[in-house]
């Protein structure tokens, strides 16, 4: 979303704020409420799963092999008699041991065939477990993650919900349902779902980011600069919180919080012309006009059409009483402008 500040001099500048990291996922998502350029991504913070691999089944003993006994003949007393010997029992088998198919087997079995990319059988066998158990929260979330990878989102929420409503302190799941969320625009439900994350798991700073540019949709600019301010501290290498952050401070007229945040994201990204832009934007507002211009001049080395450089330079000119070189300025701007 173009976010618009204005000179004094009524000439517009723009600066933008960054889009939605999402945790793929599943995913880690667009947040139309965002600063920056909204980029989608389809990533969401990854949790290493733990799977549960059952014990192998025990072996069915084999039934034991018997030839049949021939039974011995008495030694005859007398030549002419014959005595008849009883046959002994025959050797019965042991039984065979059948071991009945749990839950457990049939979420190791679904797993399985997840990893394999069958995701009709992979549904099939979550179902059975459930129907075995239906406290079985992994298996509820394995389902999700089918669902939500075809774009039946309804489907995933409604599993999601089952599990949190088995375990209000499942964290994993929260993000999911938070991620589910986004994906459908509902920004309070996202909100309640992240928050609920944080409060389980509070090391994210991706959570966090996301949350800033949430609570910024919703036009709360106190708990947007928090929220990038965690992400940072959880993070300091998150540019795209930092450049939030940033744009945040020079919308408040908060200059001097503002050029620390975009020199340190220069340092860690010095091709990052946006934040080079807003860098020069918070020299003029502060009226450093000489940082201003010299900000924007290394930024036209490196994007030689950056049509808002020169209209910033050209303000920074006109401030500072610089008439023509204004004027020269503007025209360089407005030329770019009908170029493009």
């Amino acid at each position: 979303m173009k976010n618009p500040f204005r000179f004094e001099a009524l000439y517009s500048v723009k600066s933008f704020y960054r889009g939605l990291a999402l945790f793929t996922g599943i995913s880690f998502i667009a947040c139309s409420g965002c600063h920056k350029k909204e980029k989608e991504t389809s990533e969401k913070v990854e949790f290493k799963e733990i799977i549960s691999v059952s014990k192998d089944k025990p072996e069915q003993e084999q039934p034991l092999e018997t030839a049949p006994v021939e039974p011995k003949q008495a030694e005859p007393e007398q030549p002419a008699q014959i005595l008849k010997t009883q046959e002994p029992p025959s050797l019965r088998t042991k039984s065979e041991v059948v071991s009945p198919v749990t839950a457990q087997n049939l979420y190791v079995e679904g797993v399985d065939l997840l990893n394999h990319g069958q995701f009709d059988e992979a549904i099939d066998a979550f179902n059975k477990a459930i129907e075995l158990d239906d406290t079985f929260i992994e298996a509820h979330k394995k389902k999700a993650q089918i669902y939500d990878r075809r774009g039946m989102t309804n489907e995933a929420l409604g599993s999601l919900k089952k599990a949190v409503a088995l375990d209000p302190n499942d964290a994993e799941a929260f993000l999911d349902l938070g991620n589910i969320y986004l994906k459908k625009h509902m920004t309070d439900d996202a909100i309640g779902a992240l928050e609920k994350y944080v409060s389980l798991y509070p090391k994210n700073d991706k959570a966090y980011y996301n949350l800033g540019c949430l609570y910024s949709k919703k036009n709360l600019p106190d708990k947007t600069i928090r929220a990038y301010q965690t992400a940072i501290r959880l993070n300091p290498k998150n540019v795209d919180a930092s450049y939030n952050l940033g744009v945040m401070y020079n919308n408040r007229e908060m200059f001097d919080d503002a050029i620390q945040i975009f020199q340190k994201i220069l340092t860690l990204k010095p091709d990052d012309h946006d934040a080079r832009y807003n860098l020069a934007f918070a020299y003029n507002r502060k009226g450093l006009f000489d940082d201003a211009t010299a900000t924007c001049e290394k930024l036209l080395e490196l994007d030689p059409g950056n049509a808002n450089a020169h209209l910033l330079i050209g303000d920074s000119y006109n401030k500072q009483g610089k008439t023509k070189e204004a004027q020269e300025e503007f025209d360089i701007y407005k030329q770019l402008i009908f170029v493009k």
